[in-house]
């Protein structure tokens, strides 16, 4: 009977695995170009190298992690031109967002989003804690879009930029939706264009 479960368990072992080292870079506790090796990683889980491996392919396929050809692992660095690409990108996706929630809002969601926004800006000396709430209340948003692919594409893309450090801080667009109506059709998001963190030095 133990053995019909290890499966289920390791399972689940990975998945945390996975959810500690996914917060862990976005967050910036590792930091970009960071080498990342199994036996330190299995030590430090304390969990068999094959539970690291399978959880640095998904972080690989969350472009999260890169590999090189000779299989050293690191978190992942982005010229400024892909950057530039998937802040394009995560732009337009957002705007659709935003225009999905407004017009899903309930007045508690509403207050919800006021209150993200409240605590975004009280954490300006704190650039580690604002950028785990910016990268919230984007996600609150997302979700309160209604749409789940859009929800997971702009995840997707976004994740990289956080591991990056480079972050589009939270749009007026987005601060909006604790309010009454949307900004104007040519306002920079809803435009697909937005402010843009500086290339980290």
């Amino acid at each position: 009977m133990k053995e019909l479960f290890a499966e289920v368990r390791q399972e689940s072992t990975r998945a945390k695995v996975y959810a500690a080292l996914r917060d862990a870079i976005v967050s910036g506790r590792l930091r970009t170009g960071q080498k990342l090796t199994e036996i330190e990683l299995a030590t430090a889980f304390n969990v068999s190298r094959a539970v690291i491996r399978e959880a640095l392919r998904e972080l690989v396929r969350d472009g999260l992690v890169e590999q090189s050809a000779y299989k050293s692992t690191r978190v992942v660095r982005l010229t400024p031109a892909q950057v530039d690409e998937i802040l394009g990108v995560r732009l337009l996706l957002e705007a659709e967002a935003v225009r999905l929630a407004h017009a899903r809002l309930t007045p508690g969601e509403r207050r919800e989003l006021k209150g993200m926004v409240s605590k975004l800006t009280r954490a300006s000396d704190d650039p580690q804690r604002q950028a785990a709430l910016d990268l919230a209340l984007h996600d609150r948003v997302w979700q309160l879009s209604g749409n789940v692919t859009l929800q997971n594409l702009l995840q997707q893309i976004t994740a990289p930029l956080f591991a990056m450090g480079v972050i589009v801080r939270s749009s007026s667009a987005i601060r909006t939706l604790g309010r009454e109506s949307l900004p104007p059709a040519d306002h920079p998001v809803r435009a697909g264009r937005g402010p843009r963190a500086p290339w980290p030095g």
